[in-house]
């Protein structure tokens, strides 16, 4: 744990119940879920069964999450196929308002996609905000889950 009494990591799985009950006395107050690089590589039911789970123990609490587009999930596992690396992407989203449809009280806040305002270091790459295909293909999503009671 750091120094800040807001902040917290718990290790486990994410899938697993026994989190839930360490974050049940943090339910009167503000919770936000982060999840970086870790939800791509879980299937489409994993991640709506997380998300619901999220918004039913912990109404109002909010979720900032990357994800892909399928494009990019496939283009990306091809490229894995051929290589010695064992993972696999699974979940993308093909416009960050999906998730919504996923359960009452779920609401898209925010996106961001790493192209908007490409910073000076990504240069070579600035061209690809002009696509829509590839400017838009990977992004981070906020969402509120349902509602604070």
């Amino acid at each position: 744990m750091g120094g800040d009494e807001r902040y917290h990591l718990l290790s486990g799985s994410a899938f697993e119940p026994a989190w839930l009950e360490a974050l049940s006395a943090c339910r009167p107050r503000p919770l936000l879920f982060l999840a970086e690089g870790m939800l791509p590589y879980f299937e489409t039911a994993q991640v709506k069964s997380l998300v619901l789970t999220l918004r039913d123990h912990f109404p109002g609490a909010e979720l900032v999450c990357d994800a892909h587009t399928p494009f990019v999930i496939w283009a990306d596992n091809l490229q894995l196929a051929f290589s010695k690396i064992n993972a696999r992407l699974r979940w993308g989203l093909k416009h960050g308002k999906d998730v919504e449809g996923w359960g009452a009280g779920i609401s898209l806040l925010d996106e961001w996609f790493y192209f908007d305002n490409p910073e000076p270091r990504m240069s070579a790459y600035r061209w690809m905000r002009f696509f829509p295909l590839l400017g838009r293909s990977t992004g981070i999503f906020h969402y509120r889950l349902g509602e604070r009671t």
